[in-house]
């Protein structure tokens, strides 16, 4: 009774997490850049079953599990839908590559959202966490007209037709290992040791992919499939549930029949 007890728990606490993760997937299905998370589950230890008496040799002896646990969630850092909106310093990237900012403590940050503004010191800013965009980009004053073109150069009204002045060039992060990036809100991320250090490459180089500007990339999150997901989380918890309450009232039952 025991071990049943304990395997409905277990199978109660997983699906708890899933229907977390799939809880904060749906929380963020309008966040510009956002990456949904996936859960993956490991059986606990099996153990083999006593079979006292039993002459027939079998090539595998049976065994009973003790549950399954969360071993792990993942980022899905698949494409997002791109969406117009017109705003000259916005900008989404199609490819593998990310966007980077400057920190107040000076760190580099990571980021798919590609929202910019330009803030009253003439510094184009990412409009989530306010981190200066990185390598930086100023104008003088902060009304300057401002445009950021497909190779990533961001360019000022020069005040006359056609006349444009070069401020800077934005540049795309790769990271060996995207899953191992550490998030830490406002659709930042940071590098890890086990996401390894970003390299830096002009757009259109190196795999990172092209920018496209007056876009930004939605949420990769498919709001069907997450609903989906969540109903069969949470009958998978209530069948756990009512496996854990039999195996009470048979415990209770068999103490009771011991008086």
């Amino acid at each position: 009774m025991i071990r049943a007890l304990w395997n409905s728990a277990t199978g109660m606490a997983a699906q708890a997490a899933q229907v977390d993760l799939l809880a904060h997937d749906l929380a963020n299905v309008g966040t510009t850049g956002y990456k949904k998370s996936s859960a993956a589950f490991a059986d606990l230890v099996y153990r083999p079953v006593e079979e006292r008496g039993m002459p027939v040799s079998r090539p595998e002896e049976p065994a009973v599990g003790s549950g399954v646990r969360l071993a792990a969630t993942e980022k899905d850092f698949s494409q997002g839908p791109l969406v117009n909106t017109g705003n000259p310093l916005h900008v989404a990237v199609q490819g593998r590559g990310f966007l980077a900012v400057e920190g107040p403590d000076g760190g580099l940050y990571l980021t798919r959202d590609g929202a910019f503004y330009l803030n009253g010191a003439g510094e184009v800013v990412h409009a989530s966490s306010g981190y200066r965009l990185f390598p930086p980009v100023a104008a003088d004053g902060g009304e300057a007209r401002l445009r950021i073109d497909r190779d990533g150069w961001v360019l000022a009204d020069g005040g006359g037709v056609g006349q444009e002045i070069l401020l800077g060039r934005i540049e795309l992060y790769l990271v060996p290992n995207p899953q191992g990036l550490e998030a830490v809100g406002n659709n930042l991320f940071r590098a890890t040791p086990a996401s390894g250090e970003p390299v830096a490459v002009e757009p259109g180089q190196g795999g990172a992919g092209h920018l496209l500007p007056g876009y930004l990339e939605a949420a990769n999150v498919e709001m069907a499939e997450a609903l989906t997901k969540m109903l069969l989380a949470q009958r998978v918890y209530t069948s756990n549930s009512l496996a854990a309450r039999v195996a009470d009232e048979m415990w209770s039952l068999a103490n009771n029949l011991r008086r």
